[in-house]
């Protein structure tokens, strides 16, 4: 293994792949945020337990870089390398279960919005093929 990754790394990556999904299209959709609020209350944060040293639950990290993105309107492109980049660092910290989580997660935010358009798709795509 490489440089050391901590949950909150993995899960600020994860925030940021889910802004390129949402942000795929050039804009982001308030249903496609609506979409992140209910995966994350419904599966992401029971699913951690890992606080960071002030008491946050790590899942928190997920929206926290998602805002972080949308507020700088940062590159959709340059998102998701974000995320590529901490799973070429870790893929071993990358669960069969999370894989399935983050995709489930990412492909509800493409729906979201009047369903997955093509960019939202080719992104997916890429996004699959990266976890397979």
């Amino acid at each position: 293994m490489g440089i050391a990754t901590t949950f909150q790394d993995i899960y600020a990556s994860i925030g940021y792949l889910f802004y390129s999904i949402a942000a795929s299209d050039g804009k982001i959709a308030p249903a496609e945020k609506q979409k992140l609020k209910q995966q994350m209350d419904k599966h992401w944060l029971p699913l951690e337990a890992s606080l960071d040293d002030f008491g946050t639950d790590s899942a928190h990290y997920i929206t926290i870089s998602f805002d972080f993105a949308m507020a700088e309107e940062m590159d959709a492109d340059r998102a998701f390398q974000s995320f590529r980049d901490q799973y070429r660092l870790a893929p071993e910290r990358f669960t069969k279960a999370m894989k399935e989580l983050v995709l489930k997660t990412a492909s509800g935010i493409a729906d979201a919005f009047y369903g997955t358009n093509k960019a939202e798709q080719q992104r997916l795509g890429e996004l699959k093929k990266m976890l397979n």
